[in-house]
Formats: C-alpha cells, structure tokens, sequence
C-alpha cells in the first residue's frame, strides 16, 4: 500500500468523523438577541436532536422565528415549556402559528396554538402538522392576553429532529478504532516491503 493511499484513508475517516457529528441550534435571547415581534426575522437552520430557542415573554412581548429543515431530516415533535410568574392574573395566555414560507399570516396555515400559562408545562404543539419535511416555517405570535395584572414567563421551545433515513455513519469513536487499525496494517505492510528488498 503506498503512502498516497494511507493519507487519502486518513482523510476519509477524519471527514467521515466530522460529518457524524450534530449541531442543534440552542438559540437564547439574553445570548443571541431579541426575537422580533413577526415575521420575517429571524431564520434558524436545525440539524438533528433537540433545538431549542429560550427566552423570558410578557403581557405584549411578541416573540416570532423562523426555522429551515434540511434536505435529509424532519421535525417529529414540537414542546413549549415555561416557567409562569401569576402576578394576581386570572387569565394568562399566549396563541402562536405555525406558518409554512416564513411568512405570517398567509395561508396555508399549518396550525395554531394557544398556551395558557396556568395549565401544564410543558406542552406538545401542533402536533397535528407534524412531520414536517425539508422547507422553512415560522412560529408566530398571534396574541397575548390577560385579565387584570400583567404576567410574566420564560419559555423554551424544543424543536426535535431527527434524519429522515437511519444515518449509515458509524460513530466518530468506532471509525478511529477501524482506521488505526487499517492505517497500522498499512505500515506494518509498507515496512515489511522495504525490509525485503
């Protein structure tokens, strides 16, 4: 085996390594910026496992993104979780959309959402358009209401995606075990050569 070959190997395995490796968004307001109040604003690209996008909400705080899915995933579940602070309201709520094309309020509508802050957390939404393949959509807020007091929260959704074909990639660990041991018969073999002539 020559020393091309062993190189080109070694940089097979290393990209095959890089690429089995997941980025989910983890986008937080304090960190990454206020979410703006409609759409269009602000696009997240998602990658496999759990996205999330977290920030604190208010009586009249409107928070709207929006996401891609790749080509080669899907979105098979959506949660909004929260954390409510009652303020003596009665009635807290928050609806949201969701909205295929980045673009609020023109139909189709995929579906619509109403969390009531005095309810469960979290809670499983728009449950009935899933699964969503590859496009951009966006989530938006549509109203807020209250009673009497305002109201506070902080939120999280959690955007779960997953390939839409099991992923043939081995993991990063298993691929390095298989490639040294290819890489150190390679050598031992190369050696073995030089030693005969």
């Amino acid at each position: 085996m020559s020393k091309r070959l062993i190189v080109l190997l070694a940089c097979l395995l290393s990209g095959l390594a890089t690429r089995a490796n997941a980025t989910p968004v983890t986008y937080t307001e304090a960190v990454s910026g206020d979410l703006s109040a409609s759409l269009p604003g602000t696009l997240l690209t998602l990658d496999v496992g759990a996205n999330t996008v977290s920030g604190p909400t208010s009586f009249g705080d409107f928070d709207s993104f929006a996401f891609t899915v790749p080509v080669g995933m899907k979105v098979t579940d959506i949660t909004y979780a929260f954390v409510f602070s009652a303020n003596g309201n009665t009635a807290a709520f928050n609806g949201f959309e969701l909205d295929f094309g980045n673009t609020a309020a023109v139909a189709p509508f995929l579906g619509s959402q109403s969390i009531n802050y005095f309810g469960a957390s979290p809670v499983s939404v728009f449950s009935s358009a899933l699964v969503l393949g590859p496009g951009t959509y966006g989530i938006t807020q549509i109203n807020s209401g209250t009673s009497t007091r305002s109201w506070s929260a902080t939120y999280t959704w959690t955007l779960n995606v997953e390939p839409t074909t099991p992923s043939a990639v081995p993991e990063p660990a298993s691929l390095l075990l298989v490639g040294t041991g290819v890489l150190g018969g390679a050598f031992r073999r190369l050696r073995s050569r030089r030693a005969a002539k």
